[in-house]
């Protein structure tokens, strides 16, 4: 993981189950984009401003297609399609403050940020896992890829469009293979490094947290208290 400039890990995963919910709870879209504001800042803050350019275009898009569809909200078939962008622009907001963790936290800092918050280790376990779990499967997709164009088997980057079952027939069912021997692979190195044991574990990361740290959080609630209060006004 490159060393970046980043947030304590007991800020981020206040907040992140905090946004989780008040995405959801916000019914006006456009609110949302205050959030979309303070993530964008996160990973400025982190020097990672291209990957959050891609999520605000990516959310801005999916607000300019809700926007569209809701004048034509009559029909069932629309409607549903609206309803499918609307959840999906909540999971893209979700999804940037997710992103942002698994990029700037390593899974010792999860273990021991878990650990001083007093989370159970039968839930800090698994989501140091899957901390771990999802780039790894993203560089495993990206080596699928790679390897069906050394075959000859995706000819164009248009393959995907004209051919879309035979992509997710190449890509799902070898990629499903990977997910299962990558997860026992996991699983026996977190039993290795004892992970399952009752006793207490010593660790060398050091968590500090800082002043910047302190602004941060409360930066993050303000924009939270702020998007619940408009909403509940208007």
């Amino acid at each position: 993981m490159i060393d970046r400039k980043t947030v304590d890990p007991r800020i981020k995963l206040t907040l992140l189950p905090i946004v989780g919910f008040t995405s959801f709870f916000i019914s006006d879209t456009i609110l949302l984009f205050g959030l979309i504001v303070f993530a964008f800042f996160l990973y400025v803050y982190s020097s990672m401003w291209k990957r959050a350019l891609r999520f605000i275009l990516f959310f801005v898009l999916l607000y300019c297609i809700e926007l569209g569809l809701g004048k034509f909200c009559e029909a069932s078939i629309v409607f549903a399609i609206y309803m499918f962008i609307y959840f999906a622009s909540r999971m893209t907001l979700i999804a940037m403050f997710g992103g942002y963790i698994t990029k700037t936290t390593s899974v010792s800092e999860m273990l021991e940020a878990l650990n001083r918050m007093k989370v159970p280790r039968s839930i800090g376990i698994p989501f140091s896992v899957l901390l771990r779990f999802v780039p790894t499967i993203k560089i495993e997709f990206k080596a699928l890829k790679e390897n069906m164009k050394i075959r000859g088997i995706v000819t164009s980057r248009f393959f995907p469009l004209l051919h879309p079952i035979k992509y997710i027939e190449y890509t799902l069912v070898p990629l499903l293979m990977r997910m299962i021997k990558i997860s026992d692979e996991l699983s026996a190195s977190a039993l290795i490094r004892g992970l399952d044991s009752g006793e207490n574990r010593v660790t060398l990361t050091e968590l500090r947290f800082r002043w910047a740290d302190l602004l941060i959080g409360l930066l993050g609630a303000l924009m939270i208290a702020l998007v619940i209060v408009i909403q509940k006004i208007y």
